[in-house]
């Protein structure tokens, strides 16, 4: 009883590791067009991140800029 009981657990050890692996997809390269759209991406990133931080430093110093629109 013992050894059927074994064989079955490994049986179905290896079932559930095939079904597993199975799904398992491996990743493929990026097209260079997309590589290129994701440079411009990282650019507008770095221009935001730089103006939030000239934000953040008139934020701290309490140095605020005002303005005005007039309509004539």
């Amino acid at each position: 009883m013992n050894r059927c009981l074994g064989w079955a657990a490994l049986v179905m050890l290896g079932i559930l590791l095939g079904v597993a692996s199975s799904s398992h997809q491996t990743s493929k390269a990026d097209d260079p067009a997309v590589d290129a759209a994701n440079v411009e991406v990282v650019a507008e990133l770095k221009e935001i991140k730089t103006q939030l931080k000239e934000i953040n430093e008139h934020l701290r110093t309490g140095v605020t800029k005002t303005i005005a629109v007039m309509n004539p």
